[in-house]
């Protein structure tokens, strides 16, 4: 019988790194959990607030995996931070219309809502769960729904309905970005946490080791840890920015939010790193 390989987790094999995401939640459970912020008035606050809870909870999220040694699922969520961050500069990239786009976003999420109660309501019908009277009534639901989001239908695509609600490919919105990160974020890191996101052979493969002694696996563990080290701290660096960046563009919608912030958690960043940070104006 083989005996079980008993190995720190992540949390306790890099602490100095999870001392980052530890400062990060703390500082914004303050910020946000224990203190009381006035509902947003306009759509743009609407999406701006919702946009940073959103990435608060994703955060936090990533950082549980990532402290149990699963860097491969939380690197999903982190593409799902990406997602949200260039959607968010998206709407707010030019000023004269960011209204207008908040308040399409927020159509587009209405239409989502109808699309899933259309579909709920399609698979219970053929699967024996909605009366004849109910499953007449999606015909009606459907064309209500086209009549109402018509700005959505798809234009020259196969789908019938438009997947993006500003009509853009994420590599579209990364490349439109005034930040010149994107497209290299896009191509390099992406890609990589996308495998995981539609497990790839790559994802399903990569944490599997076939009938090996624990003198083996020693070994192989031993040979992995760089690599395992690496992506986890890619995971967690990309995630904290990308949080910081999504921080600073709603920044409007957290009263007690600080901007300086940003520079002292990006400070530790750098010293993982091995790094010396660069001076700010106010030091």
């Amino acid at each position: 019988m083989k005996e079980p390989i008993f190995i720190k987790n992540a949390k306790e094999r890099y602490p100095e790194h999870f001392q980052i995401s530890e400062m990060v939640i703390n500082q914004l459970h303050e910020w946000i959990d224990r203190t009381d912020i006035p509902t947003p008035q306009t759509a743009l606050g609407i999406v701006k607030f919702a946009s940073v809870i959103r990435a608060f909870n994703l955060y936090r999220s990533i950082n549980v995996l990532l402290e149990t040694d699963h860097w491969e699922d939380a690197a999903i969520l982190s593409r799902s931070m990406f997602e949200l961050l260039l959607n968010l500069e998206e709407i707010v990239r030019d000023k004269e219309n960011a209204k207008d786009k908040a308040k399409k976003y927020l159509r587009f999420q209405e239409l989502q809502k109808c699309l899933y109660q259309i579909n709920l309501i399609d698979y219970e019908a053929q699967t024996g769960r909605r009366s004849k009277e109910q499953v007449s009534k999606l015909t009606e639901l459907e064309k209500m729904t086209k009549s109402i989001f018509t700005e959505f239908l798809g234009k020259r695509r196969r789908s019938e309905w438009e997947t993006s609600w500003c009509g853009k490919s994420v590599y579209k919105l990364a490349n439109d970005s005034a930040s010149p990160m994107r497209i290299p974020q896009y191509k390099i890191i992406y890609s990589l946490f996308s495998d995981f996101s539609h497990s790839s052979p790559y994802s399903v493969m990569t944490t599997m080791a076939l009938d090996i002694t624990p003198e083996e696996a020693e070994r192989l563990f031993q040979s992995c840890e760089n690599a395992e080290k690496r992506y986890m701290t890619l995971v967690l660096t990309l995630s904290t920015t990308w949080l910081l960046e999504i921080l600073f563009i709603g920044k409007c919608e957290i009263p007690l939010y600080d901007v300086k912030w940003n520079f002292e958690v990006l400070k530790r960043i750098y010293k993982c790193y091995g790094v010396e940070s660069p001076k700010l104006p106010w030091e």
